[in-house]
C-alpha cells in the first residue's frame, strides 16, 4: 500500500496516484491537449510528483520529531477557506465537500489529516525563511553597476582609409603564411563514408502522368489555387453594446485609436487578431466588415456573440489560377508524390536485401540507388550533409556497423558504411591556395589598420582631435552596459566599460578597426524612480533566492538524517496502471 517512506512517515500509493494525476492534468492544460501517461512522462511529471511528495513527507517527519502540530480549529479554518467547498454565498457546503472528496478518492478523515500535515509543514517553512533579507548593499551595488554611464567618441577606419593598396602576396609570403597558420588549413578527424541514396527527384522521369491525374490533383487542391477575397481583421469584443458605442465614438473623434482601446482592456493586439478571413467565415457580420477600407475601424457590430468593433488591416484580392497555368507545377508535384510512394514500397525490399548480406555496391544494381562517397566531419558543407538525419547518423557511425535504411525528409532513403577514420590533417597547399591568399590579405589589411590606428592614437594623445581623421566619426552619450546600437559592434560598449576616463583603445572586428576614447564616466544613480523600482525588485528576488537556497539546504540535511527509501516495484505498478 506504500511506495516508500521518509523516516517513519509512509507514502501511501493512493497519495502518489493523486499527485501524479494532478501533474498530468497540469501538463495537459499547458500543452492544450489531454496527455497520456507516456506522453506526460516525457515532461518528467512522474519525477515532479514524487519529488513534491518526498518534500511533504520530509517536513511531516520533521514536524513529528519536533512535536509540531496544529489544532482542530486551524484545520477547520483552512477547510472553510477552500473555494471548492463553498456555496454561492461563501458559506461551507458539506455536500460539495463530500462530492469533491469522493471524486478525488479520499475520505474526510484523510483529507483533514492532510490539511493538518500541510499546516504543520508551513510552520517549519515559515520558521526557516520568514524575515530573511539579503543585505541592501548587494542590490545597491548591482544597480550602481547597471546604471553607470559612459560618453565616448568613436572613429571607424577600414581598408579605404589606408594610404595605399595592399599588394597581392608573393609565392614566398603565401608559403610562409600557410606554414605559420596550419590550423586554418587543417581538417579535423573525419569519416570516409560510402553511401547509397535514392530520392524522389532521381526517379520522377520514370513516373507516367496522365491529364486525368493532373486534373484530379488540381481539384484536390482547388482551394489553394482559387482563393476568395479575404480581409486581415482584428476584433475587439464588448459585453455591453453601449460600451462598444462609447468606444467607437472615442475612435471617431480621435480621442483614442484601436490599439489604445485594446491596451485599456489589458489585452495585446495579438489577442484581437482573427488573421485573414473570408466573408463567409465572418458570418452575419461579413458584409459590414468587407465594406470597410484598409485601416478602417467599424461601428459597433452585434451578433449572437455580443457586440464588437472590427478593424481591417489589409485587403487580399481573390486569387484565381486556372489548370493550364499550373500544369507543370502539378506534374512535378504528382511525380514527386508517386516517387515517394514507390520508394516507400522499395524500402522494405532494400531492407531485406541488406539483411540477406547484400553490400551497398550490390544494392546499386538491385535497386537503382546511386553509390556515393563523402568525407564527413562536423561543419562540413556538402550536398549529402544538408540532410540533418545524415549528419546525425554519420556522427554515430562506427566501423563494423551494419548498413541500415534511413528515411530522409524529402521521402528518399539512404544507407551508409564507414570505410575508415581519417586523422586530423593539413590540406595540401595546392588545394587551399585560394583560401591562403584570401586569409593572407585579410590578415595584412587588419595589421595595416592596427598600425594606422596606433598612429592616430599617438596623434590624439599629442592633442589632435579624433574627428579630424575621417568621416566615420561618432559621439555617443549616456551609454549603459546593456545599451545596444545597430551601427557599432556590441564589443565597443563592453570595451568602453573596461576603460578609464580619457583612455584610448582600438577594437577590431571583421569589417575594420574602431578607435575609441572614453570622454566621461557618470556613476550609477540609485535614486531615480526607475532605479528605486528595479532595486526593490532585485532585492526581493535576491531575498527569495537566498530563502529558497537556505530552505533547500535545510531540506537536504533533514532528508539525509531521516533517510528516504522507495519501493521501485510499487512505483512501476502505479505507472503501469496509468497506461
Amino acid at each position: 500500500n506504500n511506495i516508500g517512506k521518509v523516516g517513519d512517515i509512509e507514502i501511501p500509493v493512493s497519495q502518489y496516484i493523486r499527485a501524479l494525476q494532478r501533474e498530468i492534468n497540469v501538463a495537459s492544460t499547458n500543452v492544450g491537449a489531454q496527455l497520456t501517461f507516456q506522453q506526460a512522462k516525457m515532461f518528467g511529471v512522474h519525477q515532479q510528483a514524487l519529488s513534491r511528495i518526498i518534500v511533504e513527507k520530509t517536513l511531516e517527519n520533521e514536524a513529528r520529531l519536533l512535536n509540531i502540530s496544529v489544532g482542530d480549529t486551524t484545520v477547520r479554518d483552512e477547510l472553510m477557506d477552500i473555494p471548492a467547498f463553498q456555496a454561492l454565498d461563501g458559506s461551507f457546503d458539506r455536500t460539495s465537500y463530500g462530492f469533491t472528496l469522493e471524486n478525488a478518492g479520499m475520505t474526510e478523515a484523510e483529507f483533514e489529516e492532510q490539511l493538518r500535515g500541510e499546516a504543520a509543514n508551513q510552520i517549519i517553512n515559515k520558521a526557516i525563511i520568514d524575515g530573511i533579507r539579503m543585505p541592501s548593499i548587494f542590490s545597491e551595488k548591482a544597480i550602481e553597476y547597471r546604471t553607470e554611464e559612459r560618453k565616448i567618441i568613436l572613429l571607424e577606419i577600414d581598408e579605404s582609409d589606408l594610404p595605399g593598396s595592399i599588394p597581392a602576396p608573393t609565392e614566398e609570403e603565401q608559403s610562409s603564411f600557410y606554414e605559420e597558420n596550419k590550423k586554418l588549413f587543417s581538417l579535423p578527424e573525419s569519416k570516409a563514408i560510402t553511401y547509397v541514396i535514392l530520392t524522389p527527384e532521381m526517379i520522377t522521369d520514370e513516373i507516367q502522368v496522365s491529364e486525368d491525374d493532373l486534373r484530379s490533383l488540381y481539384e484536390k487542391n482547388f482551394d489553394t489555387y482559387n482563393r476568395p477575397e479575404r480581409r486581415v481583421v482584428e476584433r475587439l469584443n464588448f459585453i455591453d453594446v453601449e460600451d462598444a458605442r462609447v468606444a467607437a465614438r472615442r475612435i471617431e473623434i480621435g480621442e483614442i485609436d484601436f490599439e489604445g482601446l485594446v491596451n485599456e482592456r489589458g489585452l495585446n493586439i495579438a489577442d484581437t487578431n482573427l488573421g485573414d478571413v473570408t466573408i463567409k467565415e465572418l458570418g452575419e457580420l461579413g458584409e459590414a466588415v468587407f465594406a470597410l477600407s484598409a485601416g478602417a475601424t467599424s461601428k459597433p457590430l452585434e451578433s449572437e456573440l455580443g457586440a464588437a468593433i472590427f478593424r481591417v488591416n489589409g485587403i487580399l484580392s481573390a486569387k484565381v489560377t486556372g489548370f493550364e497555368e499550373v500544369v507543370e507545377e502539378l506534374k512535378r508535384e504528382f511525380s514527386l508524390e508517386q516517387a515517394r510512394l514507390l520508394i516507400d514500397i522499395e524500402q522494405s525490399r532494400i531492407n531485406d536485401l541488406l539483411a540477406a548480406g547484400a553490400s551497398l555496391e550490390e544494392l546499386v544494381s538491385e535497386s537503382g540507388m546511386a553509390l556515393e562517397n563523402t568525407i564527413y566531419y562536423e561543419g562540413v558543407e556538402s550536398k549529402i550533409s544538408a540532410y540533418s538525419v545524415f549528419q546525425s547518423a554519420a556522427q554515430k557511425l562506427k566501423e563494423g556497423d551494419f548498413p541500415e535504411v534511413i528515411g530522409l525528409m524529402d521521402g528518399g532513403i539512404l544507407a551508409m558504411r564507414l570505410d575508415e577514420i581519417l586523422p586530423k590533417r593539413l590540406q595540401d597547399f595546392s588545394v587551399v591556395k585560394e583560401n591562403v591568399i584570401n586569409s593572407w590579405r585579410i590578415n595584412a589589411i587588419n595589421n595595416a589598420l592596427i598600425s594606422l590606428g596606433e598612429e592616430i592614437i599617438s596623434e590624439v594623445e599629442d592633442g589632435t582631435t579624433l574627428a579630424t581623421f575621417g568621416s566615420k566619426y561618432q559621439e555617443l552619450e549616456s551609454l549603459k552596459r546593456d545599451s545596444s546600437i545597430d551601427t557599432i559592434p556590441s564589443m565597443i560598449i563592453s570595451r568602453s566599460f573596461e576603460m578609464k576616463e580619457g583612455d584610448l583603445a582600438q577594437v577590431a572586428d571583421e569589417n575594420g578597426v574602431f578607435i575609441l576614447k572614453v570622454v566621461s564616466i557618470a556613476d550609477g544613480d540609485i535614486t531615480t524612480p526607475d532605479s528605486v523600482t528595479i532595486q526593490q525588485q532585485f532585492a526581493d528576488q535576491l531575498s527569495r533566492n537566498l530563502a529558497s537556497d537556505l530552505f533547500q539546504i535545510y531540506l537536504e540535511e533533514i532528508q539525509k538524517t531521516a533517510g528516504v527509501s522507495l519501493n521501485e516495484q510499487a512505483l512501476e505498478a502505479v505507472h503501469a496502471s496509468f497506461q
